[in-house]
């Protein structure tokens, strides 16, 4: 049987997009338990490779849920859930072995595709081939069919095909995979005997992105320009979001540019992509020369591998990365990147190796901007490129800028160089960053620095055109200054280019890395430099070797075998370097190996090394309930209790290899979790068994046995009869520094369960939820009157077997409108237990009309989604928000009843204002966008449009005195399904100012209550509506009218008590409606909903 790793790696948190809700009816709530606390973050649904949709939801303190919706005919599946502080996989059962290995974890890392925008019914991929095929030599179009691919793009330089997956598409991929598990690396690489071609991996197609005061004379450029050293006659390539050929910095440069990014244009509608050309290359003719760029004579070719928004996906930056090396770039710069720490093995790092090995291009890569240690993402931790850090304008790292080590613990990035507040030049239109003025902007980034080392790698080359990409590097490497800084932040250091061009010697390898080692401590490690000497005559160099402990203190850890060499003309001579592992305490060591000659010679070399604890065998068994080793699927996992970062592994095991595994761990403290499951990877789960040891110490070898027998069969009394349909079980351990690690599982059926009671803890803390749904027994067919939704919290873990009573629970009774035709709705109740992440049971369908439902209310954050899909597409989602229910409290609510209006909030973070804006219903609840729907956001500031976005979210800047703001939205529904209120429109005015107002408020909104109005928006001809204003003190509805024209007339009407006589005229089918409203510090709001209910 097979064992695959599922070791994570690092992720861009979720974005919490705040939106705006209200109450639980056309007026406030007499109850103030029913009223939704203001501000809910925008769920966000995502589609896993299997078919499952995820629903992703955060919490206003920031906390997350995930809620699993099964594809039709996985009902049976276990959802196995992970959550690593901003991670969050959830992993189906039935494909859990083949995660890590045969599959990219990034595909179920629900909280990252909701953050980078993954929220669409397809998946894309990137599907790899073993090593030495290509995809042009390869499988054939029918054989890639076979496989459930229509290959959007094929990526020779790593021997893959990128494609957008549906569901069918997907079982058919998995399906090829698991019948060609074990056998694949036979024979052919090319098809195999089944008619489809050998798959070695399959990738996420990741999201690529850009990552985002003279600071030419900082690197040293002035004196290469004075020495006729422009970059003339090399070229660079600038994959970015385009450029702007009009700029006067710009028009002369650009010899070749193509879009890739399928917006059908290279020109630069966001300004990231022209910002960094005119760094490397810009001709300075805007600023009369002083914003030139680091080499301004040289040629440019354009790829635009970044849309309009500045993201991408990887497989459209590798298809530019080869375009780039087929037009003959000298040099390439990427300012962009991908949100996985990476070890050098993902496509885009591979890609960059094997065109540099093919093409001898050299690639300049920004390290990124996320500032955290061992935070390298692709392409940086490619091993051939010119990875480049920041610096600002005093030589200090930038708090921003991307440390090292590598995953595997090679140093990086290779350099330094400047990336904070750099002025260069600024697309038409655009207004992103600092402006300066028409022509100029200041951004700042890790992005600023690349170019600025690929402009110094094209001055280089001109000025000594036979070096090779890999010289190149060494001497922009070996040439570079100290900033003080450790090698696994500065590399070499800050690159100064004037050293660079007199660089004769040249170090191979440019840095020299010993990776990770564990004791024992006593054979030396030694690895070889090589000096190659490019001049005319000998060159004799002194040699020394500095190193600083994990402490930041002088070590004596590493020596030379010689501190003085001659390398002879033309010639090359070597030092070995070696590091003594018994010296100094754990941790990371940083040092430089410099070596001086006459004439100013002087070449820095980076050495790093990482001195690992002695380790000990942690062998963990597990025991199933018939006594016997454990042989169905299993995931287990160890974490350090003390410190989640210092050790984390989790393994997806079956058949016999899920009687146990041995990790090797150092001495500690370890929290031990198992979910052993049977039937698991068959569709249809009939055991699971949760045995959490959340307090195992290792001072030595140590045998751990998880025994299912031990465990407590999960049971719920609840005061009325009731089958339980869904469960969840979460482990959840904080460690000492706060961070949070747990495990658990959803699954939307019957299976027999079992939890293992635990005893408490000292270190650091522990707590396990149990979830689950229960509903009135009815018929297949039937839809039940009354249903639970528990979430219960132990620390530690006494008992599986719970008692609910009457007292325990809040009562909510809500009646289920019918927004659209043909559509199934489902809902979803999120129960956050508080001050921790949680996976919610899985949705549930629902039948228009009532239903109580009884939900435990103490310590419990709950708040409710409902999906509305059609076969084809999501049709609408709702959320409520986050409601504040009491133990013992009743409500009563519409959900997705009409009239829908618009409604929205706003955030305010330091200079930062946030608009977002949605449809709403009757409630209050947000209807959020879909894909389909048809949108535009514009905001104005003192009369100025600073915003105008294809979407119902902008950010804008607000001035340090504050300005009046005035928010329109436009809104029209996508799908022909709803029944009414698919147009909708907007207007406020508001004034915001840094430091006056709350951080997050929602907009002033009216709210609509017709009175008679049924599930699909039908009211009588003549009827009451009421209308209120919500949002701001002293809010007011001002004004109402209505139209039965789809409002080519409106009728003003008489509000007596905030309520109107609305009487339709015979012959007219739809009542629109428009409504003014202010509050008492001068906000107002007028909204138009067109069709806004249907008359008989």
């Amino acid at each position: 049987m097979r064992t695959r790793t599922l070791v994570a790696a690092g992720i861009a948190g979720a974005l919490a997009v705040s939106v705006a809700t209200g109450g639980a009816a056309a007026t406030p709530p007499d109850d103030p338990a029913a009223a939704p606390v203001p501000a809910a973050p925008e769920p966000v649904t995502v589609t896993l490779l299997t078919g499952d949709r995820v629903t992703v939801t955060t919490t206003a303190d920031g906390h997350r849920s995930t809620a699993v919706h099964p594809a039709e005919g996985r009902e049976g599946v276990a959802f196995l859930r992970r959550t690593d502080g901003e991670r969050t996989f959830v992993i189906p059962s039935d494909v859990a072995p083949m995660v890590g290995e045969r599959l990219d974890e990034a595909l179920f890392d629900v909280a990252g595709l909701a953050a980078t925008g993954v929220d669409r019914e397809t998946v894309p991929v990137i599907v790899q081939q073993p090593e030495g095929t290509t995809a042009r030599s390869t499988a054939s179009s029918s054989e890639w069919r076979a496989a459930g691919l229509t290959p959007d793009r094929r990526l020779d330089s790593v021997g893959a095909v990128a494609d957008d997956v549906g569901p069918a598409q997907g079982a058919r991929l998995l399906d090829t995979l698991r019948s060609q598990d074990g056998r694949a690396q036979d024979g052919d690489p090319g098809a195999n005997a089944t008619g489809t071609p050998a798959i070695e991996r399959v990738w996420l197609d990741a999201p690529a992105e850009a990552l985002d005061a003279d600071s030419a004379p900082q690197i040293g450029a002035p004196q290469a320009w004075e020495s006729g050293a422009t970059g003339k006659g090399v070229t660079i390539a600038v994959l970015d979001t385009g450029v702007d050929a009009t700029h006067p910095d710009l028009d002369e440069a650009v010899v070749g540019a193509k879009d890739f990014s399928g917006t059908g244009t290279v020109a630069d509608r966001n300004g990231h992509g022209t910002h960094v050309a005119s760094i490397a290359a810009g001709s300075g003719q805007a600023s009369g020369g002083e914003n030139r760029g680091m080499a301004p004579d040289a040629d440019l070719l354009v790829g635009k591998v970044l849309d309009d928004e500045g993201v991408s996906t990887m497989s459209v930056v590798i298809e530019g990365m080869e375009w780039a090396v087929d037009q003959g770039a000298d040099v390439v710069n990427l300012s962009l990147g991908f949100p996985n720490a990476s070890d050098g093995t993902d496509p885009a790092s591979v890609a960059v190796d094997e065109l540099t090995k093919r093409h001898g291009a050299l690639f300049v890569v920004a390290s990124g901007n996320d500032g955290g240690d061992a935070s390298i993402g692709s392409p940086a931790a490619a091993s051939s490129a010119l990875t480049v850090g920041a610096v600002d304008d005093s030589d200090t790292v930038t708090g921003f800028s991307n440390r090292g080590p590598r995953l595997d613990g090679a140093i990086k990035p290779d350099i330094a160089a400047p990336g904070e507040g750099i002025v260069a030049a600024r697309a038409e239109g655009t207004s992103s960053g600092e402006v300066v003025d028409a022509e100029h902007v200041a951004l700042t980034g890790t992005s600023m620095a690349a170019p600025h080392v690929a402009g110094a790698a094209a001055a280089l080359l001109q000025a000594r055109p036979k070096l090779t990409s890999a010289q190149v590097r060494s001497a922009l490497m070996g040439s570079a200054d100290t900033t003080g800084a450790t090698v696994w932040e500065e590399g070499a250091g800050r690159v100064f280019i004037p050293s660079a061009l007199g660089q004769k010697v040249l170090a191979s390898p440019a840095s020299v890395s010993f990776g990770q080692f564990e004791p024992p401590y006593t054979k030396p490690l030694s690895k070889k430099v090589t000096y190659r000497n490019t001049g005319r005559s000998a060159v004799v160099l002194d040699l020394e070797v500095s190193a600083t402990g994990p402490d930041g203190e002088p070590v004596e850890a590493a020596s030379l075998s010689r501190d003085r060499l001659k390398v002879p003309a033309r010639g090359t001579a070597a030092v070995t370097v070696a590091v003594d592992k018994a010296a100094g305490d754990l941790g990371r060591y940083s040092g430089t190996v410099v070596a001086t000659g006459p004439g100013g010679t002087s070449v820095r070399t980076p050495v790093g090394w990482e001195k690992q604890p002695e380790m000990f065998d942690l062998t963990v068994r597990q025991t199933g309930r018939d006594g016997e080793a454990f042989d169905g699927l299993s995931q287990l996992t160890v974490v350090d209790a003390a410190d989640h970062a210092r050790f984390q592994q989790s393994f997806a095991l079956e058949g016999t290899e899920a009687a146990g595994r041995t990790f090797e761990v150092p001495a500690g403290t370890y929290v031990v979790s198992s979910l052993m499951m049977r039937g698991a990877t068959d569709l249809d789960v009939t055991e699971l068994v949760e045995s959490d040891a959340p307090q195992v110490a290792v001072t030595e070898d140590t045998t751990l046995t998880l025994d299912a027998r031990d465990a407590e069969k999960v049971t719920f009394d609840v005061p009325r009869a009731a089958d339980r349909t869904a469960l969840v079980l979460d482990g959840m351990h904080v460690d000492e520094q706060g961070s949070s690690f747990s495990t658990g599982l959803s699954v939307d059926a019957g299976a027999d369960a079992y939890v293992t009671p635990t005893d408490p803890v000292t270190v650091g803390a522990f707590d396990h939820v149990t979830g689950a749904q229960l509903s009135e027994p009815v018929a297949d067919d039937a839809s039940p009157s009354y249903t639970y939704d528990l979430t219960l919290r132990q620390s530690p873990v006494t008992t599986g077997a719970f008692v609910i009573g009457a007292e325990d629970l809040a009562t909510v009774t809500t009646t289920y409108a019918e927004p659209a035709r043909d559509v199934r709705t489902s809902v979803f109740w999120s129960g956050v237990p508080v001050g921790r992440d949680w996976i919610s049971s899985p949705s549930r369908p629902v039948t228009p009309g009532t239903r109580t439902e009884y939900l435990n209310a103490e310590d419990v954050s709950w708040s409710r989604s409902v999906l509305y899909e059609s076969p084809d597409a999501t049709v609408g989602q709702l959320g409520t928000g986050q409601l504040a229910l009491a133990p013992g409290s009743e409500t009563s609510v519409t959900v997705g009843g009409a009239p829908y209006s618009p409604a929205g909030s706003r955030g305010l973070f330091e200079d930062q204002l946030d608009v977002t804006t949605d449809w709403s219903d009757a409630a209050g609840n947000l209807f959020f966008e879909s894909g389909e729907d048809d949108v535009r956001l514009v905001v104005r500031q003192d009369g100025e449009v600073v915003a105008d976005e294809p979407s119902g979210w902008a950010t804008v800047t607000v001035p340090a005195g504050g300005a009046e703001y005035q928010v329109a939205f436009d809104g029209a529904r996508g799908s022909d399904r709803w029944y009414t209120g698919a147009v909708v429109s907007g207007e406020w005015t508001f004034r915001a100012e840094p430091g006056v107002e709350p951080a997050t408020r929602g907009l002033l909104d009216v709210r609509y209550d017709v009175a008679g109005i049924g599930p699909r928006g039908h009211a009588p001809r003549s009827t009451e509506v009421a209308v209120s204003a919500v949002g701001g003190d002293g809010a007011s509805v001002t004004g109402l009218s209505w139209s039965a024209d789809g409002g080519e007339t409106w009728t003003e009407a008489e509000l007596t008590g905030g309520v109107a006589v609305v009487e339709a005229p015979a012959g007219t089918s739809m009542v629109s409606l428009r409504a003014e409203a202010s509050d008492a510090a001068g906000e107002t709001v007028v909204e138009t909903v067109l069709e806004a209910y249907r008359v008989e």
